[in-house]
């Protein structure tokens, strides 16, 4: 079987809290770059759309629905910069709400609504789980997501790696300090234990009251980080992932 490519972009970036317009031009902003840079496939932190601020999601109108205006527009940035993403949101569906991602196809369609099935914390008191671990193919590659705190439960990758998963990649939110040691071990861990390729993004700096870790990471079928930025620092960390026959690598 013939090599395959693709190239992918963790977009470890910090959102303009509380409006959601200006995130939505900074999210323009890093799409356009990423498709400069030949990505094909781009990943935010959680809820990246609305930043993560409880008390302003749950306010009228700041919870999303698949029909809204800047939905729409997301899928048009998507066709018209060529690049597939996923970007984080609160979404309700059926009058339940879910802290969820859209996966966007080059194309401008949404291909997978992924919502997080293991809540944490607060969350609980705001938000429904989901109830079934979602995967997306692209290029040929099958790549299991989870967000934030699905890594941490083995039954979550353990359901992904059944269905045949190349690799697996955490939109997420992870604090400084304890949240830096947690975020290192479960990819480290799901990496060396699943044999997979795994990454993980996450904010760079703050999002509503939490100090975010940033250190955005890919790492290899051993568990090491091959690849990552710094705390507070902005930017897209890019690797290219091939894949020959069912042995995935980076390159």
């Amino acid at each position: 079987m013939c090599n395959q490519i693709i190239k992918i972009a963790l977009a470890q970036f910090d959102n303009d809290l509380n409006h959601i317009n200006r995130t939505m031009s900074k999210i323009e902003e890093i799409v356009k770059k990423a498709s400069q840079k030949k990505v094909d496939f781009l990943v935010f932190p959680e809820l990246f759309l609305t930043g993560y601020d409880l008390p302003y999601i749950m306010e009228k109108n700041n919870i999303l629905e698949i029909n809204d205006e800047r939905i729409l527009s997301l899928c048009q940035m998507a066709k018209r910069n060529d690049i597939s993403f996923l970007i984080g949101l609160p979404l309700r569906i059926q009058n339940r709400v879910y802290i969820s991602a859209l996966y966007i196809n080059c194309e401008g369609n949404i291909e997978e609504i992924i919502s997080k099935n293991y809540l944490y914390g607060m969350e609980s008191e705001f938000f429904t789980p989901g109830t079934v671990a979602k995967l997306i193919t692209i290029k040929g590659f099958c790549i299991g997501i989870g967000i934030c705190f699905d890594s941490a439960h083995s039954e979550h990758i353990t359901a992904l790696k059944d269905r045949g998963i190349d690799m697996f990649i955490g939109s997420s939110l992870y604090s400084r300090g304890g949240g830096k040691k947690e975020m290192e071990h479960n990819f480290s861990q799901i990496s060396c234990k699943y044999d997979i390729l795994s990454a993980v993004v996450n904010y760079a700096d703050k999002t509503g009251n939490w100090l975010s870790c940033g250190n955005s990471s890919f790492y290899d079928k051993t568990g090491h980080t091959y690849m990552k930025l710094a705390e507070c620092k902005e930017g897209l960390l890019i690797s290219q992932i091939q894949k020959d026959g069912t042995v995935c690598k980076y390159v």
